[in-house]
C-alpha cells in the first residue's frame, strides 16, 4: 500500500474552523439583536437529493452518565444528536417539514448575537429542507448502514445538509453528532443552551498540540464512542430505528476538527469500519497505532498546494517568532503521524473548482442570509458551491458504498473517469 504523503493542511484554519476564525467582533462581546425582516419566501433552496428516498429526521439529547463533561466538570457530558434517515412518500405524508436549524427563537438569536450572523439570519428557517419531521424510516431494506458524521469546530451539525440528506437519500442512515462545547452553541429540547466555550471564540486562544490531542481523544472520539453505544439501544426498541441499525457497517466522516475526529475514531473503535477526513488536519492521530482500514482524505486545492509545498501555510498575523515556529512544529508533527500510521486502504482525494475549506458547509447556501454582514465575502464563502457539493457528494457516497456495502465498481476503482475537478490517488 503506498503511504499518502499528507501534512497539515491549512493551519489555524483547520484547527479552529475557517468560518469562526473571522466571524466574531469584539472578542466575543454580545452584539444588540435587530427585529427581523420576516421574507415571503426563502431566500435560498438547498440541492435538491438525488438519491431514490425521501429524506426523515429526528433529533435526540443524550446524556454519557459515565463521564464528566470535560469543558463543564461539574455536569456529565451531554450531546445533541440529529438523524438523517432513508424515507419514502407514504411515509412522509401528513408530516410536517423539519426546519432548516432546529432551535428556538431564542437560540437562533443567541448564535446571531454570539456570532455576528445579522437580522437576516434569524429567517432562516424559512428555508425548505425537503426533510419530514420524524417520518418513518423506509421498509425497503431490512437493515440500513450507518454514517457518523462530526462537525467543524466552530460550526455545526445542523450545517452540512449538503451532504446529510443526501447521504440519507441514497440509503445511510446519518447520524450527526454536535459536539457541545465546540459548535455554534447546542439548544437542547428542554430549552437549556450550551453556548460555544469561550477559548474557542476567536483571538481568544492560540491552538496548543497537546491541548488539540487532549479534545479529540478525550471529547470528540468519546462522543463518538458513547453515541455508538446509544444506537444499539435504538436498535432494541426505538419507534424509528428498531432492529433497523446495520452496526456492523458503520463509518465516521468529519469536517475540519470533525475530520480529525473521525480519522482517530478509525484507529481506535473496532466497530466504525471506514472513515473519511473531509478537509481537516490529523490531530489526535498516534504512531503507536495502526491504520488499517479504508480511509479517504477529501481536500481543497489550496490545501494540495500546501501539502506540496507549493506555497506557505498562512498563520494569523502579529504572532511572535516563538509561537509562530512552534505552530509549524505542531503541524509537522501531525502530518509525520499520519505518513507513520496509514497502512491500509487510503485515497487521496482532491476537489478543484473553486472550493475553499468552507465549501464543505452549508454556509456558502446562507450567504443572502447573512448579507451585510462581515460573512457577505467572497474570501469567506465562494458564490456557486453547488458544483462542489455535487463532486464531493458523488466521492463519498461511492467511497461508503465500497467500503459499507461491499460494491465492486466505484470511481474509487476506475483508473480513468472524466468527472470534472476531481482527482483520486491510491
Amino acid at each position: 500500500m503506498k503511504k499518502l504523503m499528507i501534512s497539515t493542511l491549512t493551519a489555524i484554519t483547520l484547527l479552529t474552523g475557517a468560518i469562526s476564525a473571522s466571524a466574531q467582533e469584539g472578542n466575543g462581546k454580545e452584539v444588540p439583536i435587530e427585529t427581523s425582516i420576516k421574507s415571503e419566501q426563502a431566500l435560498v433552496n438547498l440541492p435538491k437529493t438525488t438519491g431514490e428516498y425521501k429524506v426523515g429526521s429526528t433529533t435526540y439529547d443524550w446524556v454519557d452518565t459515565s463521564r464528566k463533561d470535560l469543558l463543564d466538570p461539574k455536569n456529565k457530558r451531554e450531546l445533541k444528536v440529529q438523524v438523517w434517515y432513508p424515507s419514502d412518500k407514504a411515509s412522509s405524508k401528513g408530516k410536517k417539514k423539519e426546519p432548516y436549524l432546529p432551535m428556538t427563537e431564542k437560540g437562533i438569536n443567541q448564535i446571531i448575537s454570539t456570532f455576528s450572523f445579522g437580522e437576516l439570519f434569524a429567517d432562516v428557517n424559512d428555508i425548505n429542507t425537503q426533510v419530514y419531521k420524524d417520518g418513518r424510516l423506509s421498509t425497503k431494506e431490512k437493515i440500513y448502514p450507518v454514517v457518523l458524521f462530526s462537525h467543524g469546530l466552530g460550526v455545526s451539525n445542523w450545517n452540512y445538509q449538503w451532504l446529510t440528506r443526501e447521504l440519507a437519500s441514497q440509503g445511510f442512515i446519518v447520524v450527526s453528532i454536535d459536539h457541545s462545547h465546540f459548535s455554534f452553541g447546542t439548544e437542547f429540547q428542554d430549552g437549556r443552551f450550551i453556548p460555544t466555550a469561550s477559548q474557542f471564540l476567536p483571538g481568544n486562544s492560540i491552538p496548543q498540540l497537546e491541548e488539540y490531542d487532549d479534545y479529540v481523544n478525550n471529547i470528540w472520539v468519546k462522543d463518538i464512542q458513547f453515541v455508538i453505544k446509544k444506537l444499539g439501544t435504538l436498535n432494541k426498541k426505538d419507534k424509528i430505528f428498531k432492529n433497523k441499525l446495520d452496526l456492523k457497517n458503520i463509518a465516521a466522516v468529519g469536517h475540519s476538527m470533525g475530520g480529525a475526529a473521525a480519522a482517530r475514531a478509525l484507529q481506535v473503535e473496532p466497530k466504525i469500519k471506514s472513515a473519511i477526513n473531509i478537509d481537516g488536519s490529523f490531530m489526535g492521530l498516534t504512531d503507536t497505532e495502526t491504520m488499517t482500514k479504508p480511509f479517504a482524505f477529501i481536500k481543497t486545492e489550496m490545501s494540495e498546494m500546501f501539502l506540496t509545498g507549493k506555497v506557505e501555510q498562512p498563520l494569523p498575523p502579529g504572532l511572535d517568532p516563538q509561537t509562530e515556529q512552534e505552530l509549524r512544529e505542531m503541524f509537522h508533527v501531525y502530518n509525520d503521524r499520519y505518513k507513520q500510521v496509514v497502512t491500509g486502504p487510503a485515497y487521496d482525494i482532491t476537489i478543484y473548482g473553486g472550493a475553499i475549506h468552507n465549501s464543505f458547509t452549508d454556509m456558502p447556501l446562507l450567504r443572502p442570509y447573512l448579507s451585510g454582514t462581515m460573512y457577505d465575502n467572497d474570501s469567506i464563502f465562494p458564490a456557486n458551491p453547488e458544483p462542489i457539493y455535487e463532486v464531493t457528494n458523488r466521492v463519498i457516497v461511492d467511497f461508503l458504498e465500497k467500503t459499507l456495502n461491499g460494491k465492486k465498481k466505484t470511481i474509487l476503482d476506475r483508473k480513468n473517469f472524466n468527472i470534472p475537478n476531481l482527482k483520486i490517488e491510491q
